[in-house]
């Protein structure tokens, strides 16, 4: 007989490594919507659009909402630059009557291995702000959220360099 490996399988603490990985973001999750003025809600989508993860958006609305968070981010990342090359966005801003919507890479991972078959996949962080919200505040709170998210991800985001910004 084999024993499970702790990774893919549960501990003596009941929950595998990857599901207690997955409660920290989502807890890393809502406590910055709890806490960053003007933010309504943030969630974690794949690349594809599934969404892994929120801080208590509504069901119903949640799987729309990771399709056209996913559709918007691949669609920024396709726009050409003036030399006709494409790169990922850094950041997608959307300024609606009533509120914004923030988009940024939060980092590659398989942690949500059951529904994602364990595959590695992007994810996209969705930020949705009230139309007050400092835009300023908001990113830099985004950026330390995906920073900490790091710890948890196969493949943290790596950090802009200035040979990026040129």
């Amino acid at each position: 007989m084999t024993t499970p490996t702790p990774y893919l399988s549960g501990t003596a603490g009941g929950a595998s490594r990857r599901e207690r990985q997955a409660q920290q973001m989502e807890s890393l999750l809502k406590k910055f919507a709890d806490e960053t003025p003007d933010v309504a809600a943030a969630v974690l989508v794949s690349r594809d659009g599934l969404r892994l993860m929120d801080s208590g958006v509504e069901k119903d609305w949640a799987d729309p909402l990771a399709a056209a968070i996913s559709s918007m981010y691949a669609l920024a990342g396709n726009v050409p630059s003036p030399t006709g090359e494409r790169s990922p966005a850094q950041l997608v801003f959307i300024e609606r009557a009533d509120g914004m919507l923030l988009l940024q890479a939060a980092g590659s991972s398989s942690f949500q291995g059951g529904s994602l078959g364990g595959a590695l996949q992007d994810t996209v962080l969705c930020v949705l702000a009230g139309p007050r919200a400092d835009v300023g505040t908001t990113t830099h709170e985004m950026q330390r959220l995906v920073t900490r998210f790091g710890a948890y991800m196969d493949v943290p985001v790596r950090a802009a360099t200035n040979a990026d910004a040129s």
